[in-house]
């Protein structure tokens, strides 16, 4: 097995993207049944959280085969912006075109959140954890602004001899020491600190604290791995289940650490421990689900926007009928997004043998 591939970690990360895509859709739902939508999907939101926490960890497993010098530096960034970066803008681009594109500009507002979504700028220094329009048309990039921080982060700081104590020391920097000196009492809400800046108040946020946790959990997975996978299996059974009985009832479906962070932290890291066990019995098409999660993240977007109002041209109006639509356009399009954008730009970041 390769041991730097976890069959449970992919699988997880497709069960993120469903739960955002979920919670998206779940107004349809609404539409015909009121609040049955947001029983069923309110809590989906918090699939953003595991996905903070899985980068964190596959971060780890990266370092881990990535030399402290310029040219390893190079290749780390350049590996982690090719995999977001040329789907990203795709995606955008398709978007805008299928969301009124030029009359954009007519919008002082719209102008300004596009440019936003361009150069991946947190504006709104108010709207924590988002810090843009998380309602708008390119609102689900709210997440990426923290994944590309992260990344240039630690990329920047892994070139250096003790890079681990480099990582620590610029995040206990940047998470408690500017907001302690700033006059903050600190704090674990996803709301995070009042700086009188966007991008300062997302670089303290505590919602970063959740790659910080995955990244714990992929220093201790050598450990995990030699515990007893049966009673890890138990334990990752019960995790799932505390989860979906917390859920079910709205508890902790908030973003951060002390929302729905620390129990997918924990589903992550039993996750892990079971490995041996559960990535046995994990199907081909769930598997499938974890590869084009981040297709699937940014594509689905389209069928409230852009292609939603063609839905309703052919139509299919709100309700069950088009959330099923919905969900089957949205996992073909993230394929066809992930087999001919993802793939091909992934394989150009790889080194040639």
């Amino acid at each position: 097995m390769n041991p730097s591939y976890f069959k449970s970690v992919h699988a997880l990360r497709g069960f993120a993207a469903l739960s955002v895509m979920f919670f998206h859709f779940r107004w349809n739902i609404n539409a015909k049944s009121s609040g049955l939508g947001d029983s069923l999907f309110g809590w989906g939101a918090t699939g953003v959280d595991l996905f903070f926490l899985i980068s964190g960890f596959v971060i780890v497993l990266t370092l881990k085969t990535t030399p402290a010098t310029l040219s390893g530096t190079v290749h780390f960034l350049k590996r982690r912006l090719f995999r977001i970066l040329p789907a990203y803008y795709i995606i955008l681009i398709i978007t805008f075109l299928l969301s009124g594109a030029m009359s954009t500009f007519h919008y002082a507002d719209k102008t300004q959140n596009l440019i936003s979504a361009l150069t991946f700028q947190p504006i709104y220094p108010e709207h924590g954890p988002f810090y843009v329009d998380d309602s708008g048309m390119y609102g689900i990039r709210w997440t990426l602004n923290y994944e590309l921080y992260f990344y240039l982060a630690v990329g920047l700081l892994l070139g250096l001899p003790r890079r681990a104590l480099a990582i620590a020391i610029w995040f206990v920097l940047t998470l408690f020491a500017i907001p302690w000196l700033a006059g903050k009492n600190l704090s674990l809400a996803e709301q995070g600190y009042d700086l009188g800046s966007a991008q300062l108040n997302l670089v303290t946020n505590p919602m970063i604290l959740l790659f910080l946790v995955g990244m714990l959990i992929g220093l201790s997975e050598p450990l995990l791995r030699k515990l007893n996978a049966n009673l890890m299996l138990i334990m990752f059974t019960a995790s799932v289940v505390m989860m979906a009985a917390l859920f079910s009832h709205g508890l902790f479906v908030g973003h951060g650490l002390t929302g729905s962070g620390w129990i997918y932290a924990l589903v992550l890291l039993f996750a892990i421990a079971s490995e041996e066990k559960i990535g046995k019995f994990i199907p081909r098409a769930w598997l499938m689900l974890g590869d084009i999660s981040f297709s699937l993240y940014l594509v689905h977007t389209l069928m409230n926007q852009g292609l939603g109002k063609r839905l309703n041209g052919l139509g299919i109006e709100d309700g069950p009928w088009r959330f099923c639509v919905s969900v089957v356009l949205s996992l073909l399009l993230a394929w066809l997004a992930w087999k001919y954008i993802e793939r091909p730009f992934n394989a150009l970041s790889k080194p040639r043998a």
